[in-house]
């Protein structure tokens, strides 16, 4: 940098002289002629003549010289030392002619031309130390190689009058010397803060294009990826839109299956390695013909062009093949497969936001079906979409206008067959029909209706306990609760209240969780859990062994009842009772219950009573009912245990 910073300074130093220096050359030219053709020159006429035409060619080589500076500074060449040599030279044989000419024709000037001679001299060495000021050594030499050697001659003459015209040039001399330094300085340190200033403005043009770039980069693309974020993608597909007229635009919705427990297994470091990695193959791979967005998350959406329908199954299956070869890196090799979706435009929609959400749809399709590489968004699709849309805007007000019920389902002590605790289960009737829980608790989740739903649940069960206290009833009831209420900070507290407020024991009370909840964030959730069982609240898992529970969440939860799911209760004859019997070696070593749901046969019941269920929970019981009928079928069974409890557990 200190030798670039060098080489501009004297580029600019010689581009100063030479422009400087080419009018003056015409000038010095002019007054040689003046001298040599105004003065009698007839005592050596062939010694002027002579003179004259060394003034001449040396005048056409620096003027030759400094046409090829304009040439090659046109070129954008930066100036050398040869450069500055040469140019030293010249101004140097320049002085020295003139030097030469007032020394050898001093005796046969008269005293005009010897005055006209110092003059010049004097002329020529005042301006240089401008024209000249661009390199500190030939602005001080030049000047006094003019006037030093003619002012000592004058000054040794002998004539008063010459002898004072030479004090005068040696003064002078002395003058034109710190001049020259002076403006030599001036000049360099304009350069050098001229440089500075280009250096300065071309850092900062520099720096706000570096800025400018990170600004585009950070409202474009998403950050660990490098891929269009959201908003950058739905601009740029708008457009795309916008300028398509005779082709079809497919929008493929992906999202990878099993992507949480990489990150829980492996940590989120490798997790965001997989990411990026994909990333990476997507754009080698589409990135020529395609938008590619990170949606969010483990989603991504790619938008093509396309012709046939053939060329949606080759895209599909490219995207299916790039997402399941394996991910190697820091010494794990992980396989990941995903779920597509896929949206046509304009078959579909014309718009954008429809065909992202129609490709959504299709993807979670894909992703409970998993029956192909894809799903294609169709009007079976269309009608699901609808009518989901339609009861999610109902269940929104399924409180306030009281369509909503519990009913309970009674929980069976397999060693006395009595009903010691009942679920409460959730109903919903719209527009005179029931409409099942898993098409509407979903739906509750996604659009946030689910809080209010749930603290009305709370509030119904906590407040049905109450009655039944008062009958003298001490019935334990179990209380799904979904993975967005555990997400609410003030859950806890909620419950805490409700139970304050109707006074009834938190130990009658278990709230179930599906494994489900464990997507979330764990160390929130397990501090939630512990505070409800500070509370004195039960804690059961629900529908154990389907998602992502694991022996070592169940110790950390310290968890009390585990519920096996019907889907294993329902292949007792195959590997069910293989998954039933482990489960029961865990929770005698835990000291954990169980309970085995979906019961609907004498067969199942003597199979789990055998393999040491703890307690059923079934259709081979009771269908789920409300409380009013439940006491006519098990009051005796709620009356023996009015004043007793299953266990510590249930």
């Amino acid at each position: 940098m200190h030798s670039r910073n060098n080489e501009v300074e004297l580029n600019d130093r010689l581009e100063l002289l030479y422009r400087n220096s080419s009018a003056s050359f015409l000038i010095m030219l002019a007054a040689a002629s003046g001298v040599i053709f105004w003065f009698d020159s007839a005592d050596h006429p062939y010694a002027k003549f002579t003179w004259w035409s060394a003034v001449l060619v040396l005048m056409l080589w620096r003027l030759f010289h400094s046409y090829k500076w304009s040439i090659k500074s046109k070129k954008g060449e930066l100036g050398t030392a040869c450069d500055l040599t040469r140019f030293r030279i010249g101004a140097s044989l320049t002085a020295s002619l003139w030097a030469f000419y007032c020394i050898y024709f001093y005796a046969s000037s008269d005293i005009y031309e010897l005055c006209v001679s110092m003059v010049i001299v004097a002329t020529l060495a005042g301006g240089a130390s401008t024209v000249l000021s661009g390199d500190r050594f030939i602005s001080l030499l030049y000047p006094q190689i003019l006037l030093i050697p003619y002012s000592i001659l004058l000054t040794l003459s002998g004539k008063p009058e010459l002898q004072m015209l030479g004090v005068l040039g040696l003064l002078f001399s002395c003058i034109i010397f710190f001049s020259a330094l002076k403006a030599a300085q001036f000049t360099l340190d304009s350069i050098r803060l001229r440089y500075q200033h280009t250096q300065l403005l071309k850092n900062m043009k520099n720096e706000v294009e570096s800025r400018t770039e990170r600004i585009i980069e950070l409202s474009q693309l998403d950050s660990l990826t490098k891929l269009l974020n959201r908003p950058a993608f739905i601009e740029a597909a708008s457009q795309q839109i916008k300028h398509t007229h005779n082709s079809h635009l497919c929008v493929f919705f992906i999202d990878l299956d099993s992507f949480k427990p990489v990150n829980d297994n492996f940590g989120h470091h490798v997790g965001d390695n997989l990411l990026k990695q994909l990333a990476s193959r997507l754009k080698e791979n589409f990135g020529n013909k395609a938008l590619i967005c990170r949606w969010g998350g483990d989603e991504f959406i790619i938008m093509t062009e396309t012709t046939h329908r053939k060329d949606v199954d080759s895209i599909a299956k490219e995207i299916n093949i790039v997402i399941e070869s394996p991910f190697i890196f820091d010494g794990y090799k992980i396989d990941m497969d995903a779920s597509i979706g896929v949206s046509i435009y304009p078959t579909h929609s014309r718009s954008l936001e429809e065909l992202i959400s129609f490709a959504d749809v299709s993807m979670y399709e894909n992703k409970h079906t998993q029956k192909a590489d894809y799903v294609l968004f169709s009007k079976d699709l269309a009608e699901k979409v609808q009518r989901d849309f339609s009861l999610s805007s109902a269940i929104r007000k399924a409180v306030a206008k009281k369509q909503l019920k519990l009913v309970y389902q009674p929980i069976i002590d397999t060693k006395n067959g009595e009903c010691h605790a009942v679920e409460a289960l959730l109903r919903w009737e719209h527009n005179g029909k029931a409409v099942p829980p898993d098409v509407f608790i979903p739906l509750a989740e996604k659009n946030g209706a689910i809080r209010e739903i749930g603290y009305w649940v709370l509030e119904n069960a906590i407040q049905q306990q109450h009655s039944m206290m008062q009958d003298g009833l001490n019935i334990k009831i179990c209380i799904n609760v979904s993975i967005v209420q555990f997400e609410d900070p003030a859950f806890v507290n909620s419950v805490k209240a409700l139970i304050d407020q109707y006074k009834v024991d938190a130990s009658l009370f278990h709230i179930e969780i599906t494994e489900s909840v464990f997507s979330s964030d764990k160390p929130k959730l397990l501090q939630a859990i512990k505070q409800l069982q500070t509370l004195g609240l039960f804690i059961s898992i629900d529908d154990f062994g389907t998602g992502y529970s694991s022996l070592s969440v169940i110790q950390d939860l310290g968890v009390n009842i585990v519920k096996v799911d019907r889907s294993f209760v329902n292949r007792l004859d195959s590997n069910g009772a293989a998954i039933v019997k482990a489960v029961m070696l865990m929770a005698n070593e835990l000291n954990y219950k169980v309970v085995a749901e979906g019961v609907e046969t004498p067969e199942q019941e003597a199979k789990l009573k055998a393999l040491g269920v703890h307690y059923l929970q079934g259709y081979l019981f009771s269908k789920p009912q409300p409380y009013t009928h439940l006491i006519k079928q098990f009051g005796p069974s709620f009356q023996s245990i009015s004043n007793n409890t299953l266990t510590s557990a249930l």
